[in-house]
């Protein structure tokens, strides 16, 4: 498997990515945003509050984050 260049500010990328529409809706994280009554527009209105709080540098394909936002008071994990 070859090497992925992570970006220098992961947060950075990650807000632009939502704010450009770069997301990825799997069906996973679908039936998950389902049974958890939150609404992807939740996911992309809250791109300013995130804080990453978890790095998992060597998940299964490729590094992961676990962000933390709010939107309207309610606390949600990305």
């Amino acid at each position: 498997m070859q090497n992925q260049a992570l970006p220098d500010y992961p947060l950075k990328f990650i807000q632009k990515c939502v704010s450009q529409g770069k997301i990825l809706w799997t069906y996973h994280v679908n039936m998950r945003l389902k049974h958890r009554f939150i609404a992807r527009q939740a996911i992309v209105d809250s791109s300013d509050c995130y804080e990453i709080i978890e790095h998992y540098p060597k998940d299964k394909y490729f590094p992961s984050y676990l962000v933390r936002s709010k939107y309207q008071n309610n606390v949600i994990h990305i």
